[in-house]
């Protein structure tokens, strides 16, 4: 018989609507600022969650902030990405306009402004924004200063994700744009502790454990989205293998976590 699937078994963005736990709070106010094409910065910690939130607020925005709300996720760290021509295609794509001619910034900006005149509202979810950052010479000061123009006049939003602040990337990456000014920031932090409750609730359903995994997943896992993640993962592992010791599994969890938080990842 071939062994079940592990569905804690994911370590990158979540992408299934019904895997993503909590937010709300953060959610909403994303929404609330791209109802009036305002730019939002998530700044927090490596695997806290920025990826994942940024995610599903994209694929909400439409339905809460409305019809006329066009929104592109964008993965700063994919190589489509890593030039001036791949990332304005790419921008120009997911928004559902033309992009044929559109080989510099002042097309984009009249693709933009197109957009706009036909009603809808842009918005870019900009993952990874240390990674614009660190392609200086691709992007530099004239990328940052005509999406600033873009969000001062009311064409576009944007939402970034970084580990740091947008002003601290920007200063540290040589660049004197002040892009960072449009944007406020929010902080993401640990789960709530109803969010994690929520969290191992859930698990304890879609794993199939059994009572009480869910006191230690919650002991392993404390309120960090990833170490949750990593303890479900290994106690549904060690409940499918028929092999439980919760002393090994908390070993085996806590060096996981550890090794990925302590490597960047995410």
């Amino acid at each position: 018989m071939a062994a079940a699937h592990n569905p804690f078994h994911w370590r990158g963005t979540v992408t299934d609507p019904e895997s993503f736990i909590g937010r709300d709070r953060q959610l909403n106010t994303i929404m609330t600022r791209l109802r009036q094409l305002g730019c939002v910065s998530v700044v927090g910690e490596r695997r806290i969650g920025k990826s994942s939130l940024a995610y599903q607020a994209c694929r909400q925005a439409p339905k809460q902030v409305g019809p006329d709300c066009k929104a592109v996720y964008v993965d700063m760290l994919s190589a489509k990405h890593h030039t001036l021509e791949g990332l304005l295609s790419a921008i120009l794509t997911g928004l559902g306009a033309d992009k044929s001619g559109v080989a510099g910034l002042a097309a984009f900006e009249e693709a933009i402004r197109g957009v706009r005149k036909r009603g809808s509202r842009p918005v870019a979810f900009l993952d990874e924004f240390e990674a614009l950052g660190s392609r200086v010479e691709q992007f530099g000061d004239s990328l940052l200063e005509s999406w600033r123009s873009l969000g001062n006049d009311g064409q576009m939003a944007f939402v970034a994700t970084s580990a740091h602040p947008m002003d601290e990337i920007t200063r540290q990456s040589g660049l004197t744009s002040s892009f960072y000014n449009i944007f406020a920031e929010m902080r993401l932090e640990e789960f709530t502790e109803q969010e994690a409750a929520a969290f191992a609730q859930r698990a304890m359903r879609v794993g199939r454990l059994e009572v009480g995994d869910d006191v230690f997943i919650r002991r392993v896992g404390g309120q960090h989205p990833l170490r949750l993640q990593i303890a479900a993962w290994h106690v549904f592992d060690a409940r499918q293998s028929g092999q439980v010791d919760f002393g090994l599994i908390e070993q085996r969890a806590q060096a996981e976590a550890a090794g990925m938080i302590g490597r960047g990842e995410g």
